[in-house]
């Protein structure tokens, strides 16, 4: 019985791991500018531990996207949010795709604007800012 009081009355610290001054966090992640767009998306995912599946469904989206507009370089992947609302339209009218579809679709294009272009997202949260 002591024991078990004497447990409850300790008290916990967190544990913090020692990060070198000016370190950048998860969030910090830039991809190597050598390597191709998907390798860089790959490689951005994996450093951030996202599942294989993930990873495979939002690079399908994007090489998707990537076709869809005809796009050859990496300029013509400025002004997201148009080509964004215009691919996902294009999916649901004609394609003919579930909403839960769209919003995997969704979420592969933002993760390129976001975290692998760092353009932003233009601040879109969800497939109806598009819309």
């Amino acid at each position: 019985m002591e024991g078990n009081n004497w447990r409850q009355s300790e008290k916990r610290v967190p544990l913090r791991r020692a990060r070198p001054e000016g370190a950048l966090g998860i969030e910090g992640i830039l991809p190597n500018p050598k390597l191709r767009l998907m390798d860089q998306v790959r490689e951005v995912m994996r450093l951030k531990h996202y599942s294989i599946r993930t990873e495979r469904c939002y690079s399908d989206w994007i090489r998707r996207y990537i076709h869809f507009h005809k796009m050859r370089a990496r300029k013509d992947l400025s002004e997201a949010e148009p080509k964004i609302e215009l691919f996902l339209s294009d999916l649901a009218v004609n394609g003919k795709v579930a909403a839960s579809t769209q919003n995997q679709a969704f979420n592969g294009l933002l993760f390129l604007h976001t975290n692998v272009l760092r353009t932003g997202g233009s601040g879109m949260k969800s497939p109806l800012d598009c819309l």
